[in-house]
């Protein structure tokens, strides 16, 4: 267990490494090719369908809240390794939320996503002083994200419509956990 809170970042953001880091099209890109961002932010829209009523839209709004505070959190300095298990535990827990099949309350699931949310920017915003264009990237990365869990919200409609639908999502949220388990371990 120890390794999991000792370990480097994970690798499930390859693209770190390109030669200009900064403006709105990396921002953007982000959450699309890191595989820990896109199942979570799918997973928010689904979620918040799962829930229902106003969780249909304070879900992804709270996530989006939370994400720029976690930005400027990792922007103003402060540093922890638990960064990279804090994005994995995120993506379990959203896993399990949906392979449970439960309609977990509404203040809880918010409280839940803000904490999560607050890992997935606070990884963003630890990187920004090194860009480019930080202003553009933060944009980029809210508006993808943003998407993303329309996207979600969208596929949460569609799952949700029958029986062997909701099935077929909760077996995705066992993925989506599995998936989390690997980043975990590669945290």
């Amino acid at each position: 267990m120890a390794y999991v809170f000792l370990g480097g970042p994970a690798m499930a953001h390859p693209h770190h490494s390109m030669s200009n880091p900064g403006g709105f099209v990396p921002g953007f890109a982000h959450p699309w090719l890191g595989l820990d961002h896109l199942l979570a932010m799918v997973a928010v829209g689904v979620l918040a369908v799962r829930i229902g009523g106003r969780a249909l839209w304070g879900v992804p709004v709270t996530f989006l809240a939370f994400l720029a505070v976690g930005g400027v959190i990792g922007l103003e300095g402060f540093k922890t390794r638990l960064i990279e298990a804090g994005i994995a535990l995120s993506v379990i827990l959203l896993g399990v939320a949906l392979a449970s099949g439960k309609k977990y309350p509404l203040g809880v699931t918010l409280v839940g996503v803000a904490a999560m949310a607050l890992f997935h920017g606070h990884v963003h915003g630890a990187e920004l002083p090194a860009m480019a264009a930080p202003g553009t990237y933060a944009v980029g990365l809210l508006v993808a994200t943003a998407l993303l869990h329309l996207l979600g919200v969208a596929a949460g409609m569609y799952l949700t419509g029958s029986v062997k639908r909701t099935a077929a999502l909760r077996f995705s949220g066992a993925v989506i956990a599995i998936a989390g388990a690997a980043f975990l371990f590669q945290a």
